[in-house]
């Protein structure tokens, strides 16, 4: 599953391993969801979580909500770093069939 153009919100990170240290940040992103991974690419970033690494999600209005634990935040060609936090994706009307794909 892919969707292009999506606003991505994260909060509440900590960095348990690596020199990443936002504590939040938005992006504008490409999404994709394959083989039980979730990975979020904007050009500069790129956010790699394993549905393994999903604590909970939620469905809200037109986006899911995630809270997850030791998923990688990769900036250019740094090396990846380790963080926990919430990642708020907003994917319009296909809030619920994303909600089903990541949490069902």
């Amino acid at each position: 599953m892919r969707a292009e153009g999506v606003k991505a919100e994260f909060s509440n990170l900590e960095t348990h391993m690596g020199t990443f240290r936002d504590s939040r940040f938005k992006m504008k992103c490409d999404v994709s969801y394959e083989e039980s991974l979730l990975v979020l690419t904007d050009g500069k970033r790129v956010v790699r979580l394993h549905a393994r690494n999903i604590g909970n999600a939620a469905l809200e209005k037109k986006a899911v909500r995630i809270s997850a634990m030791n998923f990688e935040i990769q900036e250019g060609d740094d090396d990846p770093s380790v963080v926990s936090g919430s990642i708020r994706i907003e994917v319009g009307k296909d809030a619920e069939e994303w909600y089903r794909m990541i949490w069902g």
